[in-house]
């Protein structure tokens, strides 16, 4: 069997780094991994590696809205993903 690579006390000093604000690539490159190890571990140990989430937007934040090219439309898949597909004047009409 293989040894294993995450040892309790890789676990403890990445747990540090996670806490100090390092990204996953970055303690990877300190242990001498990739980062998706790094990541696969903070998921199977995730109350100790909590996560991060992005601050919120103050309210007063502009928003700008997305682009719109006359030649694309916006359709929502049967699993309700919205994909940008192009327009088909037959289905959509003619561009505006």
């Amino acid at each position: 069997m293989r040894e294993l690579f995450w040892t309790e006390d890789k676990i403890a000093e990445a747990q540090k780094f996670w806490q100090a604000g390092f990204s996953a690539r970055e303690i990877a490159e300190l242990f001498g991994s990739k980062k998706n190890t790094v990541i696969n571990m903070a998921h199977r140990n995730r109350d100790r590696f909590p996560s991060r989430q992005l601050a919120p937007r103050p309210p007063d934040a502009e928003v700008s809205a997305p682009t719109r090219h006359p030649d694309r439309v916006t359709r929502v898949t049967l699993s309700g993903a919205h994909v940008t597909m192009p327009r088909v004047p037959t289905i959509d009409g003619p561009a505006p």
